[in-house]
């Protein structure tokens, strides 16, 4: 029994050593004491940093920030529940304990263990699918976010492959395995990122219409039933595991631009607003993928590559500005960052590349696999490649943005092409499987590589030799850019993006061929099986990992003092933070104010990193902050400007006009619209007049109050979940508080008294309090956490026990089959 256990596990013991080595040599400056420098990594430790400090602190997590944005629910910044934790440590457990500075060699194990998985719920040979792992592994996409540190793109991507296996094997009746890994994987990969996952099960949903159909044609409509069923109920199970995370999300969208329109109807130049909810299509379709851009999904550098491209020294680009005396160490540095990219993209860290072999072989899978699935994957690498388009095909975008649910949430319609980077490689794996099993005709499949092979090589050979008789290789990005360079500069690199291109047009054919030829020798019986797998797998990993490394390579690699020192303290941080005032804002005008995070890792900042603002905030961002209304930095205490000085550096100014935490007015109106509240806000005296909609009449007890020069209401409590203040007033008063009111989760007491408070100056907080002296206290506590954990962790109680009954079952019947056998 050993024996045929060892022989049955060897493929997969032997996957997962091959997993971890190739894991482990792709990211060898790890082992040299080095770490991965991603910048948004780096804008998620500032975001998370008061958290992490208040967690570190308090043994639990607040669940609202105040560090960037003027303070906002942190529900997708950080926090950390018993079942989450829990999910944590399993999703750790399938990437082999590799976490903290190891944790990219984690990342991509886990994509390679996750596809391998789903090869083999499509019976891909045990062999091949490590072949067909490394291939939808090593996309170019899926290290380019790496790189960049979209680390919860991956964790879905990865995550959510395996149930699609479920998926795959429930309808194989292959129930508990298939219910199991439904289970499973949809509570660990559904949740990090959202994006990734819909598009994820954009292309399930064509399995599923290919199930119903086979379903349906061959009258076995109970096993069609039985199947849906089952992974109804397993996937739900699975997220019912993170039903406090779908709560809090479901709460926090609607607030959001991502999930609700703005109120206002419209912009500050009278345009009229779309009421849709979600982002405007004009926001999403900003990342658009050019119709020819199409073309890097066979040749990687069709466009240029990306918009800071090291070229190195062995460019003409280098040659020719030593000709023209330029130092070495300049001339070095300035071709480690050339803008080579000239695609219709603002900008972009690098192009979607899945191969030349793996291109080749889908064509090869459209012609061999018998599979119906070959359809259903041919539809989903269609509709991914067009609605990458966005507004270079709007009229698709735009039905979808409409009609399809929840699909105008998300932006860079261009991620799309994560479906297309899995579709294409798994029917190319399909088509290796028809061949290895003898499936098709050897005729037929032979006339099929020939056909495959020459048109895709065909057309990497026309753009190897005459690409450049049809582009011109400039951009609409280029004046701005080149008008800082001399033209002999801007001409270099005009003719390196045409090399580029020529290149690795090139580059594509020479791999066809090789692929091509490989395929025919084994078709033919001069290969063994073996040999056509080990071949198969080196030219893959020749062809693919040499263009991850262009996007992330060891330069991606530091030191962690260097990787540190951007958080290294400013002087101008260190002079704000001698401020014994326990909370207020600053404004940091020496960067990108509303899209870096840095300031908000020592400081409470008006601006920040985050692609789901408070749709209010934002509204606040468009109409008041950007046309510089200071009354209204002033409504949201920001104490300082961080200015450059006539030196350059930074330097924070005193802003003496901040209103303060909390401030009595005297006078509180309403208006009828939020257009109406929002214009108010150009007009009112914040330190005496308050206004709010129309929708909060019943807090105008005392709309208008006599002036109290003695009244003060000072905070005398800061935390990042709780605020308390101590009042003191003569009348009862209206007090407004320089923080972002949202409506779910923030409760507010007077003397230990729970009362209601309510929304004024279009995004602040206000309360009526009583006369004489109080003390007041807000804090964040949201059912969606405290009683949705608890639903949570019910569904974890039930997927755990379902896991472990099946394991317990298969051993069981193993243990029977064996005696079997042996009597």
């Amino acid at each position: 029994m050993n024996k045929k256990f060892l022989k049955k596990s060897l493929p997969y013991i032997v996957a997962l050593a091959m997993f971890v080595v190739v894991s482990v040599l792709y990211c060898y400056p790890l082992l040299e004491g080095k770490v991965l420098n991603q910048a948004d990594m780096a804008n998620t430790e500032a975001m998370q940093k008061e958290s992490a400090d208040f967690y570190a602190e308090n043994g639990y997590f607040p669940w609202w920030t105040n560090s960037l944005f003027s303070g906002m629910p942190a529900f997708q910044i950080i926090g950390v529940t018993s079942s989450s934790r829990i999910l944590s440590n399993i999703s750790n457990t399938f990437r082999v304990f590799f976490s903290g500075d190891f944790l990219p060699i984690g990342l991509i194990l886990g994509y390679l263990i996750g596809f391998f998985i789903l090869l083999r719920a499509f019976n891909v040979n045990k062999w091949m699918s490590i072949v067909g792992s490394f291939a939808i592994s090593f996309s170019s996409y899926f290290f380019i976010i790496l790189a960049a540190g979209h680390i919860t793109k991956m964790v879905s991507l990865a995550f959510i492959a395996p149930v699609i296996a479920g998926f795959i094997l429930i309808f194989k009746k292959k129930y508990l395995a298939g219910a199991c890994l439904t289970m499973m994987y949809s509570a660990i990969g559904f949740m990090p990122h959202l994006q990734m996952s819909y598009y994820l099960f954009m292309m399930l949903g064509l399995f599923l219409i290919t199930e119903v159909v086979v379903h349906l044609k061959d009258k076995r409509y109970k096993e069609l039933f039985l199947g849906i069923i089952i992974f109804a109920v397993s996937f739900s199970v699975g997220i019912g595991a993170n039903y406090f995370k779908f709560w809090a999300n479901q709460e926090y969208v609607s607030e959001t631009m991502r999930g609700g329109h703005s109120e206002l109807t419209s912009d500050d130049q009278g345009k009229t607003l779309s009421k849709t909810s979600g982002l405007s299509l004009e926001y999403a379709t900003q990342w658009s993928y050019g119709i020819d851009e199409t073309m890097t999904l066979l040749i990687p550098d069709f466009k240029g590559g990306s918009s800071n491209y090291p070229v190195g020294k062995n460019s003409d680009i280098y040659e020719m500005m030593i000709s023209k005396n330029i130092p070495q160490k300049s001339a070095a540095d300035f071709c480690q960052n050339l803008p080579m990219y000239w695609g219709n993209q603002p900008f972009t860290s690098g192009p979607v590349y899945v191969g030349a072999i793996v291109c080749f072989l889908f064509i090869l899978g459209m012609f061999i696999v018998k599979s119906p699935y070959k359809w259903a994957l041919f539809v989903a690498t269609i509709m991914s490649i067009l609605l990458s388009w966005g507004n270079n095909l709007l009229w698709l975008t735009e039905f979808f943005f409409k009609y399809f649910p929840l699909y105008s949430k998300f932006r860079a319609v261009s991620s799309i092409l994560v479906v297309a980077e899995i579709a294409i490689p798994l029917l190319g794996f399909l088509a290796i499987k028809s061949i290895m099993d003898k499936e098709v005709d050897k005729k037929y499949i032979l006339r099929s590589v020939y056909i495959s092979a020459g048109f895709t090589g065909a057309i990497c050979l026309f753009f190897a030799l005459f690409g450049s008789m049809f582009y011109s290789f400039t951009s609409n990005n280029d004046a701005q850019i080149f008008a800082q360079l001399p033209e002999w500069l801007s001409a270099a690199i005009v003719d390196e993006r045409a090399s580029m291109l020529r290149n690795d047009a090139l580059r594509s054919f020479i791999f066809i061929c090789l692929g091509g030829a490989l395929v025919w020798f084994y078709v033919n019986e001069k290969l063994k099986t073996s040999v056509f797998v080990v071949v198969l797998g080196a030219l893959i990993l020749f062809d693919m990992v040499p263009v991850d490394k262009r996007f992330m390579g060891d330069e991606n690699f530091v030191s962690k003092k260097q990787k540190n020192s951007h958080f290294a303290m400013y002087p101008y941080e260190k002079q704000i933070l001698q401020d014994k005032d326990p909370y207020f804002r600053v404004l940091n005008l020496t960067t990108n104010t509303f899209n870096d995070a840095r300031t908000s890792y020592y400081l409470k900042s008006i601006g920040g990193y985050h692609g789901a603002k408070l749709r209010r905030y934002q509204d606040i961002i468009d109409r008041h902050i950007s046309k510089n209304n200071f009354n209204v930095l002033n409504m949201l205490n920001t104490k300082y400007f961080i200015v450059k000085g006539s030196n350059g550096q930074p330097f924070p100014q005193l802003n003496p006009m901040a209103l303060g935490n909390a401030w009595f007015v005297d006078s509180l109106f309403t208006v009828n619209t939020p257009d109406e509240e929002s214009e108010a806000l150009n007009t009112i005296n914040f330190k005496t007049t308050a206004v709010t909609d129309a929708k909060f009449d019943k807090f105008l007890e005392n709309p208008v109050t006599k002036h109290d020069s003695t009244a003060t209401i000072n905070l005398t409590k800061y935390a990042a979940d709780a605020l308390e203040y101590h009042s003191s007033s003569n009348e009862s008063k209206t007090a407004v508080f320089s923080d972002v009111y949202y409506p779910y989760g923030w409760n507010a007491y007077i003397d230990g008294q729970p009362v209601e408070h309510f929304r004024v100056n279009y995004v602040l907080r206000a309360l009526n309090i009583p006369s004489g002296e109080h003390s007041i206290r807000f804090e964040f506590r949201p059912d969606c956490i405290y009683k949705g954990e608890k639903i949570s962790m019910v569904f974890l109680v039930v997927m755990l026990s379902f896991i472990a009954f099946t394991i317990v079952f298969s051993i069981v019947n193993e243990i029977k089959s064996q005696r079997k056998k042996d009597q």
